[in-house]
């Protein structure tokens, strides 16, 4: 019968892992996969609990992050999620002897903050970006998700196993003062939450301009497939056929511009051209800017075909019909080969804020996207070109860029979900590819950001997250055999 309960314990936490992150990021799934783990191996040796959970692990990653990278097995970023699986069976394993060696609350601190750390490695030096950080799950839980304006995304992920090793200390782990620690993990708890609620609940009561978001083509269509093979062989088609979609991008950017939207942002990959077509594309984008005296966001794909790095370039015209700035993707550029940007965030000074833009894969990188909050930037813009296994999961997070920056975000997305989110995360306005087919976005979005405790001293947590793990380890492994 007890192995019946461990068996069931461990496909239900299985199961949870998997809604955990990737696909679903569902925010209780976060809070009970590690607890299940914990109980069902409780009466494992430290090394069975490794293996156990290394293998349930790798299958609960493959399955939840499967198809958001390449799906070929000769590509290494189809084994990324498999590899992290087995990476998050190493802090049960070293919470599991942490209660060999002492059974104080200190111990609590072994899980989280292991956890936690491997979140930052892949939120610092993973080439894929922040992927599969485990705080992103609380992008639903919106008081616990304010907490990235504090210590940022891997900072929740602390928090949540923190708080999850405790009760597992709680109801198992034989102790004296039990009753303080869970008097002050409560009070923790719920002053969490009580700063998450009223940082929600504070309404925005400043000035709003009216955004529009479009794209006017299926990425991943038939007839885009066709487009793009015609490069390597007949670019005069090619060309022929892209400029037929620029006609529609501009057409449609001029009805949102008679509509009333006074910034209008285009996806990635709007429009994709050959590089002998820029220049004209260029003076008909900066015309209409300056006709209907709108700032545009354009993010054109140009196309060099062998001759030299295709660009991946946002462009942002003013209302003069001049470019105020100019950023190229860096995001994922390893993978992409794109011509890779200095990773330098720009602004725009306009009469609705201050505004920037970056692309797509480069909102996975925050430790690079801070310099958005150190900017005091209020809009952020995000062209993002997706596909169906990623949405809304690259979406969100984006959202959390915003939470911790103080930024409001517009994510205009082709093949995926668009959104506009303020700087609480809140979803103003959304528009999923998948589910029609007018590619149109429109929004009114606070023309003012703010700043955050994050931005000012919480996005350097990862040296306290490091410290914490240096001092318990001292405390549980060293200090007591001495």
């Amino acid at each position: 019968m007890k192995k019946i309960i461990t068996l069931i314990l461990l496909i239900a936490a299985s199961i949870m892992m998997v809604l955990s992150n990737g696909h679903y990021m569902i925010a209780y799934a976060a809070w009970a996969f590690p607890l299940l783990f914990m109980i069902a191996t409780k009466d494992m040796k430290p090394l069975t609990t490794l293996i156990v959970i290394s293998t349930l692990s790798f299958i609960s990653f493959f399955i939840g992050f499967m198809y958001f990278g390449s799906r070929s097995m000769a590509n290494f970023t189809f084994y990324i999620p498999a590899i992290m699986g087995v990476l998050y069976a190493l802090p049960f394993y070293l919470q599991k002897l942490s209660y060999k060696h002492s059974n104080k609350f200190i111990t609590t601190l072994i899980f989280p903050s292991t956890l936690a750390l491997i979140d930052y490695a892949v939120l610092y030096f993973s080439p894929n970006g922040s992927w599969g950080v485990l705080g992103y799950s609380q992008h639903g839980f919106l008081p616990m998700a304010q907490m990235a304006s504090v210590i940022g995304v891997a900072g929740i992920t602390f928090i949540i196993i923190w708080i999850v090793s405790t009760i597992y200390w709680m109801l198992y782990v034989e102790s004296s003062n039990k009753k303080k620690y869970a008097m002050g993990m409560a009070i923790l708890v719920f002053l969490i939450l009580l700063f998450g609620s009223l940082r929600v609940s504070k309404d925005y009561k400043g000035e709003t301009v009216m955004v529009s978001g479009i794209h006017v083509f299926d990425l991943r269509s038939d007839e885009t497939r066709e487009l793009y093979s015609l490069l390597e062989t007949d670019k005069e088609a090619f060309m022929e056929e892209s400029d037929k979609l620029v006609d529609k991008l501009i057409e449609q950017t001029i009805i949102e511009a008679e509509i009333g939207s006074k910034i209008i942002v285009h996806s990635e990959c709007s429009p994709d051209v050959y590089y002998t077509q820029m220049d004209d594309y260029m003076e008909r984008i900066k015309n209409v800017a300056n006709e209907y005296d709108v700032y545009i966001v354009t993010n054109p794909f140009i196309n060099y075909v062998g001759k030299q790095k295709d660009e991946n370039v946002l462009y942002i015209i003013n209302p003069d019909g001049k470019i105020a700035l100019t950023h190229y993707k860096f995001g994922g550029n390893l993978f992409e080969g794109t011509v890779c940007g200095d990773k330098e965030i720009r602004y725009v000074d306009t009469e609705y804020g201050r505004i920037s833009g970056i692309i797509c894969w480069d909102k996975d990188f925050p430790a690079i996207i801070n310099q958005v909050g150190e900017k005091s930037i209020d809009i952020l813009f995000t062209p993002s070109a997706d596909w169906k296994q990623i949405s809304p999961t690259h979406s969100i997070n984006g959202n959390f860029r915003g939470i911790e920056n103080g930024v409001n975000v517009v994510s205009q997305t082709i093949n995926g979900m668009s959104m506009i989110t303020n700087y609480k995360g809140e979803v103003l306005d959304s528009m999923n590819h998948f589910t029609t087919n007018d590619w149109v976005m429109r929004g009114h979005v606070p023309t003012e950001g703010i700043n955050t405790i994050y931005n000012v001293c919480g996005k350097y947590f990862v040296y306290c997250v490091i410290l914490l793990f240096i001092i318990t380890t001292f405390f549980t492994f060293v200090k007591k055999e001495s």
